[in-house]
């Protein structure tokens, strides 16, 4: 088998989609020797932020001198990027490897094909073969073990409770935050959302939270019925933002353990404090527990930390700007923080491609009022939008274009942009990602 194999051979299950529910993972982790049980771990869900609070975790840990695991998803550019020890992806030839071998185990104890899911409590078919994300779990896992990592920072893919990551038991969990996203596998209210999402939450294990509002009284509840110890960011930390801007933020913050003075991150938006401050309030709850990590770990890691995709600066003179926002929350905290940069940016093109099943009108209309021209294009994705139908999008623009994909909006942004102005690429990961294989910029 070879690396283009491989994924295509993972891929090719993306046709079925995703199946909420534990029963697969777990007989196929138990073929492989249960390798989730072989370090300790830290468990990230939420809506928006949990990629970059899990990659801040990540660092701070790595910092700390432990050999540290990073699993997240979606990828951008290429599948390895999905699994990390120590900052550095998986190999082409791991990943061979590891698929050849859980392909095999699949042929051999999973023979039927995988079945969409039909619902948040659907059970499987105890011989159904296991999905993309799945596999890709397990890889992940099986890859920390081989590679003696120390802790293992895993981002779940979709919900929580029926995520194929569920199956560990973290020394601490973190819920980012709560708003409506995956309805039709989540439920329709944010309080249904937020019990799927606090399906992580488990007996005795800390929880580092910096929801508020309803999802917040819902993870609440489930900590004390747990017996888990809650860590609302709002009110255990205090924190101040000295300075923002694209490079990044500089923040003070007071906790219940230490107090830190000029925090750095290299990570531009306003959002990103408090992701910045869940992380190392996940960071001192492991502290607690023995792990050393310390204020030079915290310090250090936040500086080195990265997060390709999410405000991300790849150009100048014109100045491309990368946001993966792709729901409304997301969509509100990148135009926050536009509007807050918005002197300095110039002209604003704004080139946006979003996925059909999102609420659009709630996406672009704080980013099109703050826009100078929009250009809408159609992400690389099955599920991508026509932007043609797009219909009432020059409510929200004064001017408004169509281009086919994302290669051609850039183009056309280009063409019109001079070298002070700003062009904003958002809408989708797929039209983010779309972009950086447009301008030739490397993720890893």
């Amino acid at each position: 088998m070879t690396y283009t194999e491989a994924t295509e051979f993972l891929f090719s299950l993306r046709r079925f989609g995703w199946r909420l529910g534990l029963e697969t993972i777990q007989q196929l982790l138990e073929l492989l020797g249960n390798p989730e049980r072989s370090l300790p771990s830290a468990h990230i869900g939420g809506t928006n932020g949990k990629g970059s609070t899990a990659a801040m975790l990540a660092a701070i840990l790595q910092a700390a001198g432990r050999r540290t695991g990073l699993y997240t998803s979606p990828h951008l550019l290429d599948f390895t990027e999905r699994i990390r020890v120590n900052g550095k992806p998986i190999g082409e030839a791991e990943v061979t490897h590891l698929a050849a071998r859980l392909k095999a185990l699949c042929a051999a104890h999973f023979p039927h094909s995988p079945t969409p899911h039909s619902g948040p409590d659907a059970a499987p078919d105890r011989l159904t073969h296991p999905t993309f994300f799945e596999l890709t779990t397990a890889m992940a896992f099986q890859f920390f073990r081989q590679e003696a990592a120390e802790v293992a920072v895993i981002e779940v893919g979709l919900g929580g409770r029926f995520d194929a990551t569920n199956v560990i038991t973290p020394q601490v969990s973190v819920l980012t935050n709560v708003s409506l996203e995956h309805q039709e596998y989540l439920g329709r209210t944010l309080p249904e959302i937020a019990g799927e999402k606090a399906g992580i939450v488990k007996p005795g294990v800390p929880v580092v939270t910096a929801t508020r509002g309803e999802g917040y009284e819902v993870i609440r509840r489930t900590a004390a019925e747990r017996g888990a110890p809650l860590i609302p960011i709002q009110e255990a930390y205090t924190w101040t933002i000295r300075e923002s801007g694209l490079a990044g933020q500089t923040f003070d913050l007071s906790g219940p353990t230490r107090r830190y003075v000029g925090l750095r991150i290299p990570l531009a938006g306003r959002h990103q404090t408090e992701n910045a401050v869940a992380a190392i309030a996940a960071g001192e709850a492991l502290e607690a527990q023995g792990f050393r990590v310390g204020e030079a770990a915290i310090r250090h890691g936040l500086e080195q930390a990265r997060w390709p995709g999410r405000l991300q600066i790849v150009s100048d003179r014109p100045r491309i700007l990368l946001d993966g926002a792709h729901n409304p929350a997301g969509a509100q905290a990148l135009a926050a923080f536009v509007a807050e940069q918005r002197s300095t940016l110039n002209r604003l093109i704004l080139v946006f491609g979003v996925l059909r099943d999102k609420d659009w009108e709630a996406m672009l209309a704080p980013l099109g009022q703050l826009a100078d021209q929009a250009i809408l294009t159609h992400p690389p994705a099955d599920r991508g939008a026509d932007p043609h139908e797009l219909v009432a999008a020059d409510r929200y623009c004064p001017k408004v274009e169509i281009a086919t994909d994302p290669r051609e909006g850039l183009a056309l942004a280009r063409a019109v942009a001079q070298p002070e102005d700003t062009i904003l690429v958002t809408g989708s990961l797929y039209t983010v990602a779309a972009a950086l294989r447009a301008l030739g910029v490397p993720v890893n």
